[in-house]
């Protein structure tokens, strides 16, 4: 009793904690997007649900400390088709060794890409950029994790990830880092977990690099550029041509706070509920439910509901799994996510446990 009582003052805490930041918070202020868009087919039929159930190489992108759980070595490969023609892919390998002055722990590499192809340039005379040309848009993330059980049932995770984002002319480098918690609660089968995921500097689109004080290509070209307060600042370019860079924006900081418990385990079935809370910083908080059912450990059905959505929020998916030696699996997952207005997205992931 002891333990539940602690338990839920912990989620009581971070539940009623997290809102009151929302007060604050300013839609629409991040750089890097990119970044919050979740990956992999079984957390995301779930409502993206995944931070307390976090066991497999995936998840990196949502708790990092949820390698820990991984018993070997699990290569995990993800793809997102996103509305508008863009795609997001996703990789990340994690094995577990002896780490120098840490012990046992599991070490994952990952990488994030995301693709539009060549985008029209767009002006006032132009809206539909037939005529002015186009230009790039990339955005790719590297990074390194550790994962360490500390006792029996608490688990700590870190991230160091490199992230980059091109846009036109404008470029930027950066770094950010994820940590997380993995706690096994002892009571039933309760397990919780946190995250804060994207914690790094404001990062500046810098354009001018060769320091000659001029866009050699103004991704601006065309479009009315006006000083409207005074400050000699137009669209965020400095006038005076020594410093021309665009304002600093911040990353896509989220804090996440989830919970997972097995209702039900034989035999024949397993059953899943998971339930978690969501604060992005440049949006309202998600509360976000889902649920994975099992047949043999075989096939897997899942749905989840993420409430507190601008559009959408159901979500639903399958998985399967075929062992293929005395250790080795290999599974597949495929997500669907309702969007409301914009086009379905569809999810598809798979991963080697060996």
């Amino acid at each position: 009793m002891k333990k539940l009582i602690f338990v839920l003052v912990i989620v009581a805490m971070v539940f009623s904690a997290v809102p009151s930041y929302g007060q604050f918070s300013k839609v629409g202020t991040v750089g890097l997007k990119f970044l919050d868009i979740g990956v992999g087919g079984r957390a995301l039929a779930m409502g993206e649900a995944y931070t307390g159930l976090a066991d497999d190489a995936s998840s990196v992108f949502w708790n990092p400390a949820g390698i820990s759980n991984i018993e070997d070595a699990d290569l995990f490969a993800g793809y997102t088709s996103w509305p508008a023609d863009i795609n997001l892919y996703s990789v990340a390998l994690a094995k577990r060794m002896d780490v120098p002055m840490v012990g046992s722990s599991a070490l994952a590499f990952s990488g994030t890409l995301l693709n539009t192809g060549l985008l029209n340039r767009t002006t006032e005379y132009d809206p539909d950029g037939d005529y002015s040309g186009s230009f790039p848009y990339e955005d790719y993330a590297f990074g390194l994790s550790l994962g360490k059980y500390f006792t029996d049932r608490f688990a700590f995770g870190a991230t160091i990830k490199y992230v980059h984002e091109k846009i036109a002319d404008w470029d930027v480098n950066s770094w950010a880092v994820d940590i997380g918690t993995y706690y096994e609660t002892g009571f039933k089968t309760i397990r919780i977990g946190f995250s804060v995921m994207n914690f790094g500097p404001d990062v500046t689109f810098k354009v001018d690099e060769d320091g000659d004080g001029r866009f050699d290509e103004d991704p601006l070209d065309g479009i009315s550029q006006d000083d409207d307060n005074g400050d000699g600042v137009i669209d965020g370019l400095d006038l005076d041509g020594e410093d021309i860079e665009q304002k600093a924006v911040p990353l896509p900081l989220t804090f996440r706070a989830g919970i997972a418990m097995d209702v039900l385990e034989n035999e024949v079935s397993k059953a899943t509920l998971v339930a978690e809370l969501a604060h992005p910083p440049d949006n309202d908080e998600r509360y976000q439910l889902g649920g994975e059912y099992w047949f043999q450990d075989m096939l897997a059905l899942r749905a989840g509901y993420k409430i507190n959505m601008d559009e959408g929020g159901f979500t639903a998916g399958v998985g399967f799994k075929w062992p293929f030696s005395s250790s080795g699996i290999f599974s597949v997952d495929y997500a669907f996510n309702d969007l409301g207005r914009l086009n379905s997205v569809h999810r598809v992931s798979t991963s080697l446990k060996f």
